[in-house]
């Protein structure tokens, strides 16, 4: 995945398919998922959803300032890095220290969060979530791949176990974010080689 950040990679996966990651097997080992089937046609409407179960903002980013420790697994390569997270008022500011000079922005808002990106300190992109969202819901503003498609009571992720959280799915790349943490762990396929990378939290 070539040490990619989080923030950065979803951006990139948001836009162009998200980002995620899996467990043992690609398929995490779960024990009472507790996903419902409601279904969302969300159209390109430019109105955030506010009436979901589940509240992006809690599952997207932590509750309080924060350092989160990754080990990033690439066919027989580890690699050790940690992100960053400064709450303040209805936004949060994380950086990886792969990436000093960029830094992402998630801000709160009545009917959507706003994901934006800094690099040297300028503007470098943004794009807007739903604020809620059911399971199968596109959780952009704007019509996108990228669903919620379930939400674990618990769930283990190579060997890590975690308690209720969320799989964010975009081109069949999933994303899992626990609920007053943020990203847990990210998984996709790598080249043409078919190898997989896996990012999990490992604090």
């Amino acid at each position: 995945m070539n040490k990619n950040i989080p923030a950065l990679l979803l951006a990139l996966v948001l836009i162009t398919g998200c980002g995620g990651g899996g467990g043992s097997e690609d398929t995490p080992q779960t024990t009472t998922p507790a996903a419902t089937d409601n279904t969302k046609n969300q159209l390109a409407s430019g109105v955030g959803k506010t009436t979901g179960k589940y509240q992006l903002w809690e599952y997207m980013t932590p509750k309080s300032d924060s350092t989160n420790n990754f080990i990033e697994t690439t066919g027989d390569g580890t690699t050790n890095y940690k992100t960053t997270y400064a709450i303040s008022t209805n936004s949060v500011t994380e950086q990886s220290d792969y990436a000093q000079k960029e830094k992402t922005i998630y801000t709160k808002s009545t009917d959507r969060i706003t994901v934006s990106f800094t690099k040297d300190g300028t503007p470098n992109g943004s794009y807007d979530l739903d604020l809620t969202a059911d399971i199968n819901d596109i959780v952009t503003v704007m019509d996108s791949t990228c669903k919620l498609v379930k939400h674990y009571d618990s769930v283990t992720i190579d060997d890590r176990a975690f308690s209720d959280v969320i799989e964010i799915n975009c081109n069949d790349k999933p994303g899992y974010y626990q609920k007053g943490v943020g990203e847990i762990a990210q998984t996709q396929l790598v080249g043409s080689t078919g190898s997989r990378s896996i990012r999990v939290l490992s604090n």
